[in-house]
């Protein structure tokens, strides 16, 4: 789960550029409107537009969500103002004001894709090294959203009713900005969306990735819903991608999986062992299922992009 730091101290009231991700040109191109402020970190600050868009604001060093605007400052920097938490904010023509912090959007950033996995044995080898180095590693997941994560992993191929139901008991559980049931979660559709090439893997995937993204506003934290909506539509931070690929390629598992356990307190293991389970869902992904309209297939149809309404502490 992601945890706040201490604010940091303006530095300046000069606009600034800044580097946004494609995933969220719509949203900044639109009309100026007003954003709330979801969390205040060293690093970052999340805002949500009313139309439920959520922008990660963050330093050049940070953990590069795929619904990034990224600063050429760097954390150590202190680009973000003390009292940002309590600030006018606004999303749309470009910029991202903030109190004293107005960000204009100077060029764009597609989130990375990793290479082609190889074949069934070579994911199965990297899935096993990935199984192995995982043994020892502290994760936020209780024993509750183990066994969930354990039936969705076992289910995702050959019963879509009960790997539906695991991924929604999986959604909110847990503290913080993203839960840690939401972590393995995102980890788990990116494995199984990005490790099963086959066509049936990814009418399975834009299935159960529909429907997390259709029920997680609401469920879980604003920030958390939005980036499980990327999750669905195969996006996520760099960390990630690059483990999925290594364990596709059966390559560098090890230092890949170090890199990712340094994003957030638990969240890099949460994630981890999600794509753990979305791996050996993919390799049980030769067993046919029925499967909704595909994603991205030329015919109009597309994932809802929920981008969250309101959190559980929210409600409170």
């Amino acid at each position: 789960m992601v945890d706040p730091g201490e604010h940091a101290d303006p530095v300046s009231t000069t606009p600034v550029p800044g580097s946004a991700s494609v995933r969220v040109r719509a949203a900044l191109e639109g009309p100026t409107r007003p954003a709330r402020v979801l969390g205040v970190f060293p690093a970052a600050i999340y805002l949500a537009d009313p139309e439920r868009n959520v922008l990660a604001l963050c330093t050049h060093d940070a953990v590069r969500l795929p619904n990034a605007v990224v600063l050429a400052a760097r954390t150590a920097a202190s680009p973000f103002p003390a009292l940002a938490a309590r600030a006018d904010a606004r999303i749309g023509d470009g910029r991202v004001s903030l109190g004293a912090l107005d960000v204009t959007v100077v060029r764009w950033w597609t989130p990375p894709r990793p290479p082609a996995p190889g074949d069934a044995e070579t994911v199965r080898t990297g899935r096993a090294a990935l199984r192995t180095a995982l043994g020892p590693v502290r994760t936020g997941l209780s024993g509750r959203a183990r066994a969930d994560l354990a039936d969705l992993g076992r289910y995702a191929a050959t019963d879509s009713e009960r790997a539906g139901a695991a991924a929604l008991r999986l959604i909110g559980l847990g503290p913080g900005l993203t839960p840690s049931g939401d972590d393995a979660l995102c980890g788990f559709l990116l494995a199984q969306r990005l490790l099963d090439p086959e066509p049936t893997g990814g009418r399975r995937a834009d299935t159960l990735g529909a429907r997390v993204a259709a029920h997680a506003p609401g469920r879980t934290t604003d920030l958390s819903a939005a980036l499980l909506g990327h999750a669905a539509r195969g996006d996520g931070c760099a960390q990630l991608v690059d483990l999925i690929g290594a364990v596709g390629r059966s390559t560098d598992v090890l230092p890949r999986l170090h890199r990712l356990l340094t994003v957030g307190h638990t969240s890099g293991a949460d994630l981890a062992h999600g794509v753990l389970a979305g791996a050996e869902a993919a390799d049980a992904g030769a067993v046919p299922a029925v499967a909704a309209a595909p994603y991205g297939r030329g015919d109009g149809t597309e994932l809802p992009y929920p981008e969250g309404r309101s959190a559980r502490e929210q409600r409170a």
